[in-house]
């Protein structure tokens, strides 16, 4: 045999080892869904011990996986929550949290938004050559103007295909037994009242001037019509919500307005399932992120669910839910795709036990043994949130990981999963890839010291040392019992001097306080790391800025203006009541 022949067979070999360490690698790198739920409780779940609201799909997927007992959200409220989610941050690092208690976007048509040079999941995956879809509620700011290239949307956020509400689900949306007449009621009261003074102040102000100071009467004209502009906008945009923000889109282009919530559950599945379909057909990885308006208000169910569950309009909205997570997994199922997916389920942050509807009915879910919820900015209820991962062969069945982990470790999961090293270079991640803690090669947290923000300050810290099995909780606010309203659960909160230690290995629920005194080690590591942490935080613009948030009538979408309403022809004479 030849040199040359020699050369040609070693080239061969050579290219064959190669290929097939590529196709390992690549065989290696799973397709990923994200499910997450909206304002679901900790103890909402069978699986995680609910025994009267019927979640077999989510029980299954739990037993052929990971549970997630200490998994906690970055925020206690939607948009800040998702924005750490999205990016594997906190969200003061964006802009992404208020300073004071609007601490969601409320406007469709406004300009605040995740930064466009913020990284995503969705991004993350794009790099890796993934396919991705976002279906479901964004909240993180909506623009369709293309030529902006900074304009806040899923597809300038690197995702390839988006279907679903730009803003999220009101009461407003729902029928006139289930509605609020207004956001304002419920976010601000005293709005019209405030509003209406201000112009009545404009208004005396300016006979004032007119009568002592001759104020020329052009001037007071201009000045009153500018007063009646202000004032009128701004009580319509609130009173007008369902009119300004109940739309459904595709990609770019409004396809529903207003939204039919009864069918909402129902057409995000059939998109899943299109997705997934699409991707068996051409061989593409994935990266598909599901975001359920579920069970977020206004409640509302396929007639098959209605009044089926021991709990109301909730119970029927987490059964709903329950069926659309497993409607996906059986699809998975079909196309033979489980046994190389990563499936990952949460919730934005944690339930809302005490809603209610104008009729007294609950509306909010339930958060186990925990205290507190939405809004709180230290209580075990307003953080903790169910989890689940399933992986086969890759993650073991019927684990429980009681170690903290975040929302905001999923972007660094993914990254690690996809062979990602280098998407966040000059951003300060704070998530921790959970795969080694997920196959068990690590038993302790990733995260020595979690931050439990309420607006842009911490109101608590989780601190679980590297040794031992100790779990430290420190706050230094706790919520006032008295105050009803969430949104201002932050700037009514109480502060305590000195802050309150619990012991949370031996009180799981933060419920009894251990004397602070004796655990000067503790506490003294804990100030440290508050320090550290907030040293590491960069000022940025905030997306919270009222002129931000503000409508702006200029920017409002309508579809078929002036009547600002349609069906999506996709789905028309589909889906009924």
């Amino acid at each position: 045999m030849g040199p040359k022949k020699h050369l040609l067979l070693v080239a061969i070999f050579v290219k064959t080892v190669l290929v097939r360490a590529t196709s390992l690698n690549e065989a290696a790198r799973p397709n990923v869904v994200l499910i997450v739920a909206d304002d679901l409780g900790y103890g909402d779940l069978g699986c995680f011990g609910n025994t009267t609201i019927r979640t077999p799909h989510l029980d299954r997927l739990a037993a052929e996986g990971v549970k997630l007992t200490h998994n906690v959200a970055a925020a206690s409220i939607c948009t800040p929550s998702r924005a750490a989610f999205l990016t594997g941050r906190y969200s003061i690092r964006s802009g992404m949290i208020a300073s004071h208690h609007i601490r969601a976007f409320i406007f469709t048509a406004a300009s605040c938004g995740l930064p466009a040079s913020e990284v995503t999941i969705g991004e993350v995956a794009k790099k890796a050559g993934y396919r991705t879809a976002f279906l479901g509620k964004w909240h993180q700011g909506w623009s369709v103007d293309r030529s902006d290239p900074n304009h806040p949307h899923p597809l300038n956020q690197g995702f390839d295909y988006f279907y679903g509400v730009p803003l999220t689900n009101i009461p407003d949306f729902g029928d006139s037994s289930t509605s609020y007449k207004s956001i304002s009621v419920h976010l601000l009261p005293n709005l019209p009242f405030q509003i209406v003074l201000s112009f009545l102040f404009v208004l005396l102000t300016t006979i004032y001037l007119v009568r002592r100071h001759h104020l020329h009467l052009w001037s007071a004209v201009l000045l009153l019509s500018a007063a009646c502009l202000l004032t009128g906008t701004a009580l319509f945009s609130f009173y007008y919500m369902k009119l300004l923000n109940s739309f459904m889109f595709r990609n770019y282009d409004i396809v529903e307005q207003p939204i039919h919530l009864p069918s909402v559950t129902r057409k995000l599945v059939k998109e899943g399932e299109e997705f997934l379909q699409a991707r068996h057909a051409d061989h593409a990885p994935f990266l598909l992120l599901v975001s359920w308006l579920h069970v977020h208000t206004a409640l509302a169910t396929a007639p098959e669910f209605r009044g089926q569950s021991a709990h109301g309009p909730y119970g029927d909205a987490v059964e709903e839910m329950d069926w659309g997570v497993g409607q996906l997994m059986e699809m998975l199922e079909r196309l033979g795709m489980v046994d190389n997916t990563l499936v990952y389920f949460t919730s934005d942050h944690g339930a809302l036990p005490q809603a209610r509807d104008l009729t007294g009915r609950v509306t909010g879910g339930f958060n186990g043994l925990f205290n507190g919820g939405k809004g709180d900015g230290s209580t075990e209820g307003s953080f903790r949130v169910p989890g689940i991962v399933r992986w086969p062969g890759h993650v073991p069945a019927g684990v429980v990981v009681r170690e903290p982990v975040s929302l905001m470790d999923v972007l660094p999961t993914v990254a690690e999963l996809l062979n990602v090293s280098d998407v966040t270079v000059g951003h300060v991640v704070d998530g921790v890839s959970m795969v080694p803690l997920l196959r068990g090669e690590e038993r302790v947290s990733p995260h020595e010291f979690l931050f439990h923000y309420c607006q842009d300050s911490v109101h608590a810290v989780t601190y679980r040392p590297r040794l031992g099995t100790s779990l430290w909780k420190l706050m230094f606010r706790e919520p006032d019992p008295n105050t009803k309203d969430f949104t201002a659960k932050c700037n009514e909160a109480i502060h305590l001097d000195p802050p309150t230690l619990y012991d949370l290995s031996a009180d799981p629920t933060a419920s009894s306080p251990v004397p602070a005194e004796e655990h000067p080690q503790v506490v003294s590591a804990i100030l440290k790391a508050v320090r550290q942490h907030q040293d590491s935080v960069q000022e940025v613009p905030s997306q919270f800025a009222w002129w931000r948030m503000m409508w702006q009538p200029w920017n409002q979408p309508c579809c078929n203006f002036p009547k600002c309403a349609c069906e999506d022809e996709k789905f028309k004479g589909l889906f009924t009541d």
